[in-house]
């Protein structure tokens, strides 16, 4: 992990692979160790970037949905990065919704899982968006997630097995179906 000041606060982070970057925002309660499998995965393709936000820093839990988004561009910033493929479970779903309505020209794709639908004007979201949804999740449904995918332009819906921790249960697939849509997406060569 490395270090580095974003917005006024000590961020540790995690860079590794090489090709087109791919930011992985936590979800509530999780920190970037949480996207090991998922690194090892993609890091042959992708540049893989994790970290810990800022409530998982300072243990305050009430940080703004927009502070996180902007400590999340404010990183991409620091490592050079113009533009990222976007992967948000939960909580990081909405930072990476309001990146995506806030700062559009620095998300290259969204995948959203058990995410919550912003509030903002999602019909702006003009990304291309995966959100998948596990078949079995009471925090999230299923048809919450859908509904969300409606709302997007250029939304695909997919259902995973599991419960609201299907990324951890069934990562193996999970790991399938973003590689399957940044494929689809030419993200490799892009």
């Amino acid at each position: 992990m490395a270090a580095t000041v974003i917005n006024g606060l000590g961020i540790q982070y995690d860079v590794s692979g090489a090709g087109p970057p791919v930011l992985f925002l936590n979800g509530h309660g999780s920190r970037a160790a949480h996207w090991a499998r998922q690194r090892r995965a993609l890091e042959s393709r992708y540049r893989v970037i994790t970290f810990d936000n800022r409530h998982d820093m300072t243990g305050e839990p009430d940080y703004p949905v927009p502070q996180l988004a902007d400590d999340a561009v404010a990183l991409l910033d620091h490592l050079g990065i113009e533009r990222a493929h976007v992967v948000g479970p939960s909580t990081g779903g909405l930072i990476a919704q309001e990146m995506a309505l806030r700062h559009p020209e620095r998300v290259r794709s969204l995948t959203l899982a058990s995410a919550w639908p912003h509030i903002g004007p999602l019909h702006q979201i003009t990304q291309p968006v995966l959100v998948l949804a596990g078949a079995e999740d009471t925090l999230m449904p299923p048809h919450l997630s859908r509904a969300l995918a409606q709302a997007i332009p250029n939304a695909r819906f997919r259902q995973m097995p599991g419960g609201p921790g299907f990324i951890a249960e069934h990562s193996d697939l999970f790991n399938e179906a973003l590689l399957d849509f940044l494929a689809w997406l030419g993200a490799a060569s892009a």
